[in-house]
């Protein structure tokens, strides 16, 4: 015999059941299976993977007669973010009610910020009435018995931190190391196929970036700079990591730019150490370990290793432009834009 929830919406109806009974009991649930890994947090073991994952819930809803509407896959988003695809899908089918019950590994799959992962076991499915179980929590939040879940999230967001404050210290000491730890290489390299923390000068781009330097140092403008590149069709940084083989200064005859090349971008470029064989990292950080919100550091507070792949400008070229863009802005604007880097 067996203590389960009645079809009651507000779910309170309790009754003693038998076990051949449950398969009629949840006859009447459309149910969501949702399914997160973060590949960035540690969560990568073989435990967790949505294969396994998978796995579990479809048998969760097989012995216990439950009818799936659809799987909701988010692989690679952190639990500290809820701006996920799948979960932001699944939203929307509860909100045109398709399904009225979720099922997640456990409370950790929904989420590892404790305040927002309570905001919807708390309030958002509630109101909605829509049952949520996690499998290998024993949470119902249709028992009586499921106060443990706010310290679960709890403890969730705390490893959650933990996690991030071990990233950071890693990153910290391969920026130190004049590793480069950027997801992208900055336009003009790419990341050598055997160590992907250190670069080399893209064939096609390099070239582009050398005639940037020239131009900005013979004392052209970068609105001029802009306009001549985007005049003859050459692919901006965006658009060149958009494409595969793609010769920067072919840009398909007839078709429009993915993006074009700005001022700003132009001047970003000429500022950055990294075409002087240098690497200058940690520009800019998080405020929060649960917030994507980045915001700049200070020169002074930059991560610089000298001469730690091949340049691409010499530094009379690079100071050259660095010194006729100060001459055309003001003090304020420089400092905004972070200032000249100077070599040793």
């Amino acid at each position: 015999m067996i203590y389960e929830s009645g079809l009651s919406t507000n779910g309170n109806n309790w009754k003693l059941l038998a076990d051949g009974d449950r398969k009629e009991l949840n006859k009447d649930y459309s149910v969501g299976l949702y399914m997160r890994l973060s590949k960035d947090d540690g969560e990568s073991s073989e435990s967790s993977s949505i294969t396994n994952q998978r796995k579990l819930l479809l048998s969760y809803a097989k012995n216990h007669g439950l009818s799936v509407f659809d799987e909701y896959v988010d692989d690679g988003f952190s639990g500290t973010n809820f701006n996920r695809p799948a979960f932001r899908r699944m939203l929307k089918d509860i909100e045109a009610r398709q399904i009225n019950m979720i099922l997640v590994k456990d409370l950790s799959r929904l989420g590892r910020d404790y305040i927002m992962t309570g905001q919807y076991t708390e309030v958002y499915f509630p109101s909605r009435r829509v049952r949520f179980i996690a499998v290998n929590d024993n949470f119902d939040s249709d028992s009586p018995d499921s106060d443990i879940a706010p310290f679960k999230n709890v403890v969730n967001e705390m490893y959650a931190r933990d996690t991030s404050r071990k990233i950071r210290s890693a990153f910290l000491v391969r920026m130190q190391e004049g590793s480069y730890v950027g997801s992208l290489a900055p336009y003009g390299y790419r990341k050598d196929p055997e160590d992907k923390h250190r670069l080399l000068p893209d064939d096609q781009a390099s070239g582009v970036v050398k005639d940037i330097f020239a131009m900005a140092a013979g004392g052209m403008h970068p609105a001029s700079i802009a306009a001549d590149l985007n005049r003859r069709g050459i692919l901006s940084p965006k658009a060149y990591r958009g494409s595969e083989n793609i010769n920067p200064k072919k840009a398909s005859a007839g078709s429009p730019p993915v993006s074009s090349w700005s001022a700003r971008t132009i001047t970003k470029l000429l500022r950055n150490p990294v075409y002087l064989g240098h690497m200058a990292q940690g520009r800019s950080r998080k405020v929060s370990f649960k917030s994507q919100l980045t915001v700049k550091n200070p020169p002074e507070a930059w991560i610089l290793v000298e001469n730690t792949h091949q340049a691409l400008v010499s530094s009379d070229i690079f100071l050259q432009a660095g010194a006729f863009l100060d001459s055309r802005r003001s003090t304020a604007a420089t400092r905004q834009d972070g200032g000249p880097f100077l070599c040793k």
